[in-house]
């Protein structure tokens, strides 16, 4: 799937950072971290993640002094296992530092409260600890607001709220705030040499990203570190380089953004657009699409179900040329005019809010014509392929030993950081390429994911990783269908086609029901045989 289309249609768990190229605390879909075993994203239980491992040049102690603005956060966390969706992986812990904001509001990363069990406010200096609860949250967007979850009437009374700066620019001057042990504030100098779009959480969701050079030493409650730039809260830090001493901040825009969002209660997210685009540099394709020489744009390849690029009224073989009055040349860059050049994402993913109006000028048919349309944000839960799945379980059945689910990033992302390889390359090739599935009117692709060992599945213990066309005849566009045929079914034989080896399965409905019955009460105890929601 094309970047491009996963950013406007799709949102690591653990800060992902790089000593020497080697990823030292992973997890989860999308780029911070490459998706990780834990399936639903979440990182393996550690208390801290690590910003700079041991070794390497001393960082510059810019200055330091009383923390102003900063809390610790403290969350236990539990994700659903993606493999065993009954039950829970092993708990874990994660410790961060949060930015205070106006109204006792408490900025976080979306990845420190993904999945949490309990959270807790920590002051720095004297260690008390308050309750919180998670007020709002984008994963796609990694941003989380936290608040006290119990009144309180002096938690904050030491501490300044900061503002938001979204005015930063490359060569500005910014600083990483850190806590020492006993609350000091640590704080470290970096300058900003890039602004691109660059992966997030979710896999395949971009946005736009300053690129720092400095160095960032290792302290504590260093899961979440906040930059700043003359007193503002200019940043969260993403990952970071040490090798190259540069890293990645999710930046003031997107903070300021989501922020804005959130303020009349009824949070909507960033917009998605919905199209899976090719670049044109090649001069066969240039001819091929009968472009002239001095004629720039994409060719959109796919245009996602649902998603706004549809309504707008884009079409496959459509060549885009701007948006929103922005040239967009060959590459899909534009030139923005307060970054300079970056990717026509940015106009949808950053610059809009949903139900903004957006006006693409295509090339159809070789005419040139302007399309105009309000931009709208694709819930996950709508994916045929669920990106992400965070503070919930995928849906599942077990019949008679046979695990059936719906298929999500998170079930592939399971199989490890090599998922892409090491998943069911079948079911890999089909979460990327959704486009004849949704033609044909699914709404969830259904997966024989496993079978236990029972009476029902002799035979069938190496099956798993097909897809489930049809059961006792009837076609299957989503788990609850499968759930219903099963219900309603008069057959003695229930007959499962799959699209793949061995293509048909058989079950004895009666025995079915009693191996049913022993996974619920026998050793492996289950608990629930479904989850449909």
């Amino acid at each position: 799937m094309n970047l491009f289309r996963a950013t406007l249609t799709f949102t690591s768990l653990s800060l992902t950072l790089l000593t020497s190229g080697v990823c030292l605390a992973q997890a989860g879909p999308g780029d911070m971290p490459k998706p990780g075993s834990a399936g639903g994203g979440a990182p393996a239980a550690a208390e801290e993640a690590p910003v700079v491992a041991a070794g390497g040049p001393a960082p510059i102690i810019e200055a330091a002094g009383k923390n102003t603005a900063l809390v610790k956060v403290n969350v236990t966390f539990q994700p659903w296992n993606y493999r065993i969706p009954w039950q829970k992986s092993s708990p874990g812990a994660r410790r961060g530092l949060g930015v205070l904001l106006d109204g006792n509001r408490i900025l976080v990363t979306g990845q420190i409260v993904a999945d949490a069990t309990y959270i807790e406010l920590e002051q720095a200096d004297t260690g008390r600890k308050i309750p919180a609860k998670v007020k709002a949250v984008d994963y796609e967007a990694n941003l989380a607001l936290l608040e006290p979850a119990t009144a309180v009437k002096d938690f904050f009374a030491d501490l300044t709220p900061l503002k938001v700066d979204a005015d930063s620019r490359v060569g500005d001057k910014l600083q990483t705030w850190q806590l020492g042990r006993v609350g000091d504030l640590i704080v470290t100098p970096m300058e900003i040499n890039k602004v691109l779009t660059s992966l997030y959480n979710v896999e395949g969701s971009m946005f736009l990203v300053y690129e720092t050079i400095g160095i960032i030493r290792s302290e504590a409650n260093s899961f979440t570190l906040p930059i700043i730039r003359d007193g503002k809260l200019a940043g969260l830090l993403l990952r970071y380089d040490s090798k190259n001493q540069t890293a990645t901040i999710l930046p003031g825009p997107i903070i300021q953004h989501f922020l804005k969002d959130n303020a009349d209660g009824q949070y909507q997210g960033f917009p998605s657009l919905g199209v899976e685009f090719q670049i044109t540099l090649d001069d066969q394709f240039r001819e091929y699409l009968g472009l002239k020489k001095d004629q720039q744009g994409v060719y959109v390849s796919g245009v996602t179900k649902g998603g706004s690029a549809e309504q707008i009224g884009l079409k496959e073989e459509d060549i885009i040329l701007e948006m929103n009055g922005f040239k967009v040349d060959s590459r899909g860059d534009y030139k923005d005019p307060k970054y300079g050049t970056l990717n026509m994402s940015h106009i949808v993913r950053g610059s809009s809010y949903v139900g903004d109006e957006l006006k693409v000028k295509v090339l159809r048919g070789g005419k040139e014509q302007t399309l105009t349309g309000k931009l709208t944000r694709k819930n996950p839960k709508d994916f045929l392929v669920a990106p992400y799945l965070f503070d919930r379980g995928t849906n599942f059945l077990v019949m008679g030993g046979l695990i059936f689910q719906e298929l999500s990033i998170p079930f592939l992302q399971s199989f490890g950081n090599d998922w892409e390889t090491s998943a069911p390359l079948r079911l890999v090739h089909v979460a990327k390429h959704t486009d004849d599935y949704e033609k044909e009117g699914k709404r969830k692709i259904v997966i024989l994911a496993a079978a236990l060992p029972t009476r029902s599945t002799q035979g069938y213990e190496r099956v798993g990783g097909a897809i489930v066309s049809e059961v006792n005849g009837q076609v299957i566009n989503d788990l609850a269908d499968l759930d219903k045929v099963f219900k309603e079914s008069k057959e003695s034989i229930h007959t499962i086609k799959l699209d793949d080896f061995p293509k048909l399965l058989y079950l004895d409905a009666v025995t079915a029901e009693l191996d049913n019955q022993k996974l619920l009460n026998g050793a492996y105890r289950l608990g629930l045989l479904k989850r449909i929601e």
